[in-house]
């Protein structure tokens, strides 16, 4: 199913990439801004446009710092360490993702992004670039992140700065999410329990202490459904995927988390 609902109006011959080459001149000024116009317009493009960190080695090294110092809180969870080893590892691997944006958020740690460019197929058969397509091979590799995806997640952010969130609610919205149940965890029952505990305690808490503001539930409600939504893969691809290359990013995550 396309991500948009655009129209094509031109047949196969005239949709394809070397014919608009080819005719680019050929359309009239006003075809020409009806054409860029509906470009702009089209969700598809902000799908097709990739992104990357423009100053990646800072923010980078801020994420893996704000992810181990999650991790050290996790262990530090006395419900979490009484947990089976094959559970305490099926949490994380579920979890890491939303647990390092409320990470970011908690840290303040911003970030910009850039577009990244990978040469076209058809840019390399028609120009024979064999030393372009030498340079932009690691590149390739990791292309980068949707901008509708990264555009989520700082929007995102932004918003969770905006609700000022406590030390005392972030703890409960860490709880929440780390103890989501997954498949095949062997205290599933408990796990889920413990979810609902943390989710208790939270709104417990901001009903005690902002009595004057009913909304604050609410929007900590929405963070909670929004952290639970989270794309894992645009998570990895914006913070670990330039670290870890093609190597396994759940292999990545498991040893940070069991380092000591």
């Amino acid at each position: 199913m396309s991500c948009c609902e655009c129209k094509v109006t031109q047949d196969t011959g005239q949709g394809s990439i070397l014919y608009s080459i080819l005719n680019r001149g050929a359309l009239c000024p006003q075809a020409r801004a009806d054409t860029t116009a509906a470009h702009r317009c089209c969700s598809c493009a902000s799908m097709r446009k990739l992104v990357a960190i423009r100053a990646p080695q800072s923010v980078i090294r801020a994420a893996c710092e704000v992810l181990l110092k999650t991790f050290r809180f996790v262990k530090n969870v006395p419900c979490f360490r009484g947990l089976p080893a094959d559970d305490q590892l099926r949490l994380v691997r579920n979890s890491w993702a939303p647990l390092l944006l409320l990470g970011l958020v908690q840290d303040s740690v911003d970030f910009d992004t850039v577009e990244t460019q990978k040469p076209s197929l058809l840019h390399e058969i028609l120009t024979h670039d064999a030393d372009r397509r030498e340079r932009t091979a690691g590149a390739a590799q990791h292309p980068g992140v949707p901008l509708c995806d990264v555009q989520s997640i700082q929007m995102f952010l932004v918003k969770c700065r905006g609700l000022t969130i406590t030390v005392k609610e972030h703890a409960f919205l860490k709880g929440a999410i780390l103890f989501t149940p997954v498949p095949e965890l062997e205290c599933q029952e408990y796990i889920h329990a413990l979810q609902r505990e943390a989710e208790r305690a939270l709104y417990e808490h901001v009903g005690t202490v902002y009595r004057g503001n009913a909304s604050r539930s609410g929007k900590l409600r929405v963070v909670l459904s929004t952290l639970r939504a989270v794309d894992t893969d645009a998570v990895a691809g914006l913070f670990l995927r330039p670290v870890t290359g093609t190597s396994s990013i759940d292999e990545h995550v498991l040893a940070m988390f069991c380092e000591r």
